[in-house]
């Protein structure tokens, strides 16, 4: 059973995570060209619990879209160990694919050996996995699979050239 044709063809994102993401974003704009984020502060999860990931920001720079991801200081996360230990810098988290079975995914990935340490839903927009694919690839890998709601999420999100 082989993954690669079904999801390497669907990749769309590199996740960064931060400690400060308006710091982040301002840096990153300063050393990369200027950039466009949208910023978003994430809502608790359904059951009323933190969520993991505190705030993001997205931005395409061209096709690919680039995530800064700001976590939780008090839920434990998969992002803790990357975490910067200064405002501004971000660290190289992941790759994220996106998918059109969600539970066909997380079975192949299971099948394949890979723990999934963080799976969920915000209902109507979007579903996600990450597979702790370290071990091969030095980085997790994320998956998700959008709904009309997410469809129409990344469709705000600012497009921006690397052609200046």
């Amino acid at each position: 059973m082989t993954l690669i044709p079904h999801l390497y063809g669907k990749f769309f994102q590199l996740g960064y995570v931060t400690r400060n993401l308006d710091a982040s974003v301002k840096v990153f704009s300063e050393k990369y060209g200027p950039t466009e984020f949208r910023i978003m502060d994430m809502p608790a999860r359904a059951d009323g619990t933190e969520s993991p990931t505190k705030r993001i920001a997205l931005a395409y720079i061209d096709d690919v879209q680039i995530e800064l991801i700001q976590p939780s200081t008090t839920v434990p996360t998969i992002y803790d160990e990357l975490r910067p230990e200064t405002d501004g810098p971000i660290a190289f988290h992941h790759i994220c694919f996106e998918v059109d079975d969600m539970e066909g995914t997380v079975a192949s990935l299971r099948a394949l050996g890979y723990a999934i340490p963080m799976v969920g839903e915000v209902p109507g927009h979007i579903g996600y996995c990450y597979a702790d694919s370290r071990a091969d690839l030095g980085h997790y890998c994320e998956f998700v699979r959008l709904h009309e709601g997410g469809r129409q999420m990344m469709a705000s999100v600012p497009r921006n050239s690397s052609r200046r």
